[in-house]
């Protein structure tokens, strides 16, 4: 079928619903696969838009938040879904959040930024600041953003966590090399 992309620009994806009522969100046949351990259930829905689908995304805190396993709050499915309104009209929310750009764009601003712009700035101000997270990457991964973070501890004196796993070093190396840092 057609194939479509949406960002969190998309109006749909900007504003998340926290609530528990599984059912309204996620199809019966696979619930309680997914609330034990799905990350996020994906439903695409037909419609006459010009993408020609709708998205409905609800994340599955309870499945993998920490915090939320093995507590009370962990008792019930602690989710956030997104574009799901309609579905939820019946429900008990608990409130709403926004996450409109949460997430840097990988747009080529950003890219020249993270190549020419950060790598500058790091150590600036006579070594006291330096930069990491996802703005600072050229990409908009976790392990990228951990890894910045490993990357600027370093430049402050720590060691790297993982000095025995070869392939983490070799991507610690890169990452403080694009990040100005080695």
């Amino acid at each position: 079928g057609p194939r479509s992309y949406t960002t969190d620009r998309d109006p749909s994806m900007a504003v998340g619903v926290v609530h528990s009522d599984s059912a309204a969100v996620i199809e019966e046949y696979c619930r309680k696969e997914v609330l034990a351990r799905g990350c996020n259930y994906i439903r695409c829905i037909p419609d006459s838009s010009h993408t020609g689908v709708r998205y409905e995304n609800t994340f599955v805190l309870s499945s993998w938040a920490p915090g939320m396993q093995g507590s009370a709050a962990g008792s019930r499915d602690m989710l956030v879904s997104y574009n799901a309104q309609e579905r939820l009209q019946n429900s008990d929310v608990e409130t709403s959040v926004t996450s409109k750009e949460s997430h840097p764009s990988l747009t080529t601003m950003n890219v020249f930024f993270s190549q020419f712009f950060w790598p500058t700035r790091q150590g600036s101000r006579a070594g006291r600041f330096y930069f990491c997270g996802s703005a600072v990457t050229p990409g908009n991964g976790h392990d990228l953003s951990l890894t910045s973070g490993f990357a600027v501890a370093h430049a402050l004196g720590a060691d790297f966590p993982f000095p025995e796993n070869e392939l983490a070093l070799e991507d610690f190396g890169r990452v403080r090399r694009m990040m100005g840092l080695s």
